[in-house]
């Protein structure tokens, strides 16, 4: 998870332990490879996803308020441009 999201693995540890602390996700040894993890969210972690995807779109839609739509899909492609990097 940390490779592929870019964050250090011990910020990864701690994320997780917090979420896990909080109900919002499950961790399980993975049945194939017990030194690995298997990560779940819990019908509460599904909720707060939904919760903040729905605040994230509002925030975006507030700061992107002043731009035109064609302007919004360049900034997009530009941001995931630079992600990919």
């Amino acid at each position: 998870m940390g490779r592929r999201c870019g964050i250090d693995r011990s910020d990864v540890v701690a994320a997780i332990n917090d979420l896990a602390g909080r109900g919002l996700l499950v961790r399980a040894p993975d049945p194939a490879d017990r030194r690995r993890n298997v990560i779940s969210l819990t019908d509460a972690g599904a909720d707060e996803a939904r919760r903040m995807t729905a605040t994230v779109g509002r925030v975006q839609d507030e700061l992107l308020a002043p731009l035109s739509t064609a302007e919004r899909d360049q900034l997009t492609r530009l941001l995931e441009h630079h992600t990919r990097r």
